[in-house]
């Protein structure tokens, strides 16, 4: 007896041992496969798609709020379009 019962410690050890290294690799996975793509809408006026309208794209499949991004981008572009120079 004393042996079935070590024989199935083992195996229940194993058991455990081998779900946690599943568990960790399958979230090693969702790591490496990262995020999922979004279409960017396309305005069709315009030939090409500008910068911003990634960006916004970005924001949204990364779960951020889009409308509140656009006024820090409209800050970033003004100061993007200074030049500074160390004298």
């Amino acid at each position: 007896m004393r042996k079935a019962y070590k024989g199935f410690d083992n195996m229940a050890f194993q058991l455990a041992t081998i779900q946690q290294q599943l568990q960790a690799v399958q979230e090693d996975l969702k790591r490496v496969r990262g995020r999922k793509r979004r279409k960017v809408e396309i305005d069709p006026n315009r030939a090409f798609t500008g910068i911003e309208e990634i960006r916004r794209a970005q924001r949204v499949a990364a779960g951020e709020d889009a409308t509140d991004s656009e006024t820090s981008e409209e800050e970033e572009s003004d100061s993007a379009s200074c030049i500074n120079v160390a004298i």
